[in-house]
């Protein structure tokens, strides 16, 4: 499991959880300084890689705000948190919280839908604390992150990955070529006359070549890509990111 850095901890690190039998996902980002978060769910690490890629946010973190459910304040750990009856009072550790290029700070919860209602008054609380302190808060759950969805991301996490950038620049010397002759392609016939791979399309996607509705599967017979004309609007996932409060 990959260590963080020292005084970057978050106030709770799932990614030592695994020592208590739970399950840790790391998804790589430079948008958090010790290079990776962590979740401890699936849901949650679905939310972590489509931030970790979201264009308009600047910095991620997992497990960095502790709330004081009781006195409704926000402390730096929960070692911070005071004692009632001997018992430190009750807290809430939201799962998220990330920074937009605005300023806007973002703390996330990322819940099955089932659950929501079950947790709708703790919700609501951590908002209304949570705003004290100038940030927002939201829910996301697993709607919208269908299969296909989750499999063009993690496509696109690898295309954007610094290992591959002798391989994303050839790709997109032969993806420019072809867009001189018509900006919008079934994506087989791009490929057949550019002689791509499906690797090659996600890069052309990652860099702003090309765009595509990425909520679709992007290699049917009948899927089209367009050029993007060094736009990444394409991969700005607003409405998802935005959540409910």
């Amino acid at each position: 499991m990959p260590a963080r850095k020292k005084g970057t901890k978050p106030v709770r690190d799932v990614a030592k959880r695994t020592n208590r039998g739970c399950k840790a996902y790391i998804v790589p980002t430079d948008r958090n300084e010790n290079g990776f978060v962590a979740g401890q769910s699936f849901i949650e690490r679905n939310h972590l890689l489509l931030r970790s890629m979201q264009v308009g946010l600047k910095h991620l973190s997992d497990q960095s705000v502790c709330i004081d459910l009781e006195n409704e304040t926000l402390v730096a750990s929960r070692n911070d948190l005071p004692k009632k009856s001997g018992k430190k009072v009750k807290s809430y550790t939201p799962d998220a919280e990330y920074e937009l290029d605005d300023g806007q700070i973002v703390v996330c919860e990322s819940k099955p839908s089932a659950f929501l209602e079950k947790h709708a008054e703790k919700h609501a609380l951590a908002e209304k604390i949570l705003g004290k302190y100038g940030k927002s808060f939201i829910t996301m759950t697993e709607v919208g992150f269908t299969p296909v969805f989750i499999s063009n991301l993690e496509n696109l996490k690898k295309a954007l990955s610094s290992a591959q950038q002798q391989h994303a620049a050839e790709a997109g010397l032969k993806i420019s070529r072809a867009l001189l002759h018509q900006e919008r392609w079934l994506t087989r016939d791009l490929k057949q006359l550019a002689g791509l791979s499906n690797a090659d399309i996600f890069f052309g996607l990652a860099y702003g070549l090309l765009r595509a509705d990425l909520t679709q599967p992007l290699f049917s017979d009948t899927a089209y890509v367009d050029a993007a004309h060094g736009s990444l609007e394409h991969m700005k996932f607003m409405e998802l990111c935005h959540g409910r409060a």
